[in-house]
């Protein structure tokens, strides 16, 4: 029974075509009497108008539009949007009978006895011309208008077939896949395009810039073809506006990746895809602008980012219809509350722990990344509550989910670490901590200074904040980039190296600038651990691998410049960066090997508390006689405990200097003292 329910529904929403199958057999069957009542040869002299008449059409200017036969009653939703977008009465006829051998099988076998051929069900540009206009005049104008440059080739509505180099009497037209699903009134969009493009993806309850809002509202809502450029935005708040405003005009919103619009194929598909469901393109045309003139197919288009302004395309979009509108920049998720607001609006209680609150600095998401990101804490949250129970999730499991749903390409070319709030284990001197609690604190203010104090607007000023960190190996640079992720709420990705440097001239760019993009729509911290791999200095050219390594090194540095969010560079040698590269840094923050002092509190905090330590280790004595870094006071610690472990008994002396011998292997010559080392 349900079975047979949602079939019913389904044939419901199925317009009805009647209507349309008997105009079609109207047309054909008076081209068949014709033809039966001729003789062949008055039939092809009446038919077929001398070559001259035809040539002399073609010179006319302006060309005669053809003599259409009465107009097809298609349904609706077919032929409005058509109408409203400049079709006439023979496009909407073509229509009518490119679509007659897929509304029925008979139909085709009639239009294949009318062109002597059994094997073309699809009508020619010959039979069109014979049953669509008039004269011989009309009939030559039928090759421009179903040429490739005619609007129905070029808006997707029909596909050629066997056209050749050029348009050709003989060769016939198509329903094309969208047209064929749209008179079915099928709502998913074609499966080519599916990859590419979204429909009513996302609408956000607000907007961060009404007033450019509702400008853009008071567009999309005329018939008038528009082209609206917005800029000043991140992509995500773009966006955000233009599917409020795409929403309020009572449109719908076909959101296109922008390489999509490179493809000329998926560019009718999506053009007619606009034009029928009479929907707004939406492109966030920040990483890739497509041509010009791809805009004067699309009804609206919305294009966010990209070049500064949008020239005219064409007769299609005057001027005076391309408008470039600025968009205030502000949090999408609106207010100090992050995701804990959000989450709050969509049901689900976050409960805080001791120290920050992890989700406070998700501020950035918008658009599709927080539907999403909202969505999947949701039922994180939802599948464990109890009857009855209020959805609840902790901050810092809340936080995990959403970097792992707005990690992106991150995941691909970096690996995601653990932040930390727990700034008692970093044992460094006093000033190195302020530093770093300064780099925090700028974090939290950079957008403030910048967008509402106005510094974003002065020449040069830049929107990344870069910070290095320098330093002996094991001084506490990474643990330092975790904590302050973790201070802001954000998540930290280490770029990998070996995925990201190629050999092939270009492709190390490229994998650059994905990370940096996707960590710009995330707002994730990136890590750059011994980043004077690639941020070495420039050297002389002396040949074609020196020219290549310098650009990658001058690309690098202009990237991170532009960067909209925070990047930590971690170096073991300082000496070894480029000169303009140290320039550019927002902070330097030097970690010295450790002294004496700091080498006991290390010692102190390194065991943890369920580990059983004998009263024979003098942690005094460690941190006096073997100068070593927290790093390599971790390895020591990690090692004796394995020894002890493995033996059977308590970690003791013993077991602390067996390990440090071994850890002295690695990094050189054991200190002269203490002489017990020697019965080792």
């Amino acid at each position: 029974m349900a079975a047979t329910a949602s079939i019913a529904a389904s044939a419901s929403a199925i317009p009805d075509l009647s209507g349309l199958e008997r105009w079609i057999a109207d047309v054909l069957s008076r081209a068949v009497a014709a033809i039966d009542r001729q003789p062949e040869e008055s039939s092809l002299e009446r038919l077929y108008p001398s070559y001259g008449e035809v040539l002399a059409a073609l010179a006319d200017e302006p060309r005669p539009e053809p003599a259409v036969i009465t107009g097809p009653p298609l349904p609706a939703h077919i032929a409005m949007p058509l109408t409203r977008h400049g079709f006439d009465a023979f496009d909407l006829a073509v229509v009518a009978l490119a679509l007659a051998p897929d509304l029925d099988p008979a139909f085709g076998r009639v239009i294949g006895w009318l062109q002597r051929d059994p094997g073309q069900p699809y009508p020619t540009l010959d039979l069109l011309a014979r049953l669509c206009c008039a004269n011989g005049a009309d009939r030559a104008t039928v090759a421009v208008r179903l040429s490739s440059a005619g609007p129905l080739v070029r808006c997707g509505m029909v596909e050629p077939l066997g056209t050749g180099s050029g348009p050709s009497y003989a060769s016939a037209v198509r329903p094309s896949a969208v047209l064929l699903r749209r008179i079915f009134a099928v709502a998913r969009l074609a499966d080519e395009l599916v990859p590419f493009a979204t429909l009513d993806t996302y609408v956000p309850a607000g907007v961060a810039d009404p007033e450019t809002a509702e400008v853009l509202v008071g567009r999309l809502a005329g018939d008038d073809p528009t082209l609206t450029h917005l800029y000043g935005a991140a992509p995500a708040q773009g966006l955000d506006l233009a599917w409020w405003s795409v929403s309020r005009a009572g449109r719908r919103a076909l959101t296109v990746r922008p390489e999509a619009l490179t493809d000329p194929a998926l560019v009718r598909g999506l053009a007619a895809e606009a034009i029928l469901r009479e929907a707004v393109l939406v492109v966030d045309a920040h990483t890739l602008t497509p041509a010009a003139s791809v805009w004067e197919r699309f009804p609206h288009a919305v294009v966010i980012g990209g070049p500064d302004s949008l020239a005219p395309t064409g007769p299609e979009v005057p001027a005076e219809r391309v408008v470039s509108l600025p968009v205030r920049r502000a949090p999408a998720t609106g207010g100090p509350g992050g995701l804990t607001a959000a989450l709050a609006e969509w049901g689900v209680r976050v409960t805080g722990g001791v120290g920050a609150d992890p989700l406070a600095g998700w501020t950035h998401l918008a658009g599709p990344e927080l539907r999403q990101t909202l969505d999947a804490v949701a039922a994180r949250a939802r599948g464990r509550v109890e009857a009855g129970g209020e959805p609840r999730i902790a901050a810092t499991e809340a936080a995990e989910v959403a970097a792992r749903v707005t990690g992106g390409e991150l995941g691909r070319l970096a690996t995601r670490l653990s932040t930390s709030q727990d700034w008692s284990a970093l044992v460094v001197p006093t000033d190195v901590g302020e530093r770093l609690h300064d780099v925090c604190a700028h974090l939290g203010a950079h957008r403030t200074v910048l967008d509402e104090h106005g510094f974003a607007a002065r020449p040069g000023q830049g929107r990344g904040v870069s910070v290095l960190f320098a330093g002996p190996s094991g001084t506490g640079k990474t643990f330092a980039a975790r904590l302050v992720a973790g201070r802001l709420g954000l998540p930290l990705y280490r770029v990998d190296l070996a995925s990201v440097v190629s050999k092939y001239i270009g492709e190390t760019e490229q994998n650059l600038d994905a990370v940096f993009t996707a960590a710009a729509r995330t707002d994730a911290v990136l890590l750059f651990d011994e980043c004077d791999a690639l941020f070495g200095k420039r050297s002389e050219v002396h040949d074609a691998r020196d020219r290549y390594a310098n650009l990658e090194v001058a690309y690098l540095l202009q990237r991170l410049e532009d960067h909209d969010g925070l990047a930590v560079l971690a170096t073991n040698l300082l000496h070894h960066m480029d000169d303009a590269f140290i320039r550019r840094l927002t902070y330097c923050v030097h970690f010295p090997f450790p002294e004496v002092a700091e080498r006991r509190r290390i010692w102190q905090g390194v065991w943890p508390p369920a580990l059983p330590r004998d009263v024979d280790v003098d942690l005094a004595e460690l941190a006096e006689n073997y100068p070593l870094s927290g790093g390599h006071i971790h390895n020591v610690a990690v090692a004796a405990a394995h020894l002890a472990a493995a033996d059977g008994r308590v970690l003791d002396r013993a077991a602390v200097l067996r390990a440090m011998a071994r850890e002295y292997d690695k990094i050189g010559p054991l200190p002269p003292a203490p002489v017990a080392l020697g019965v080792l």
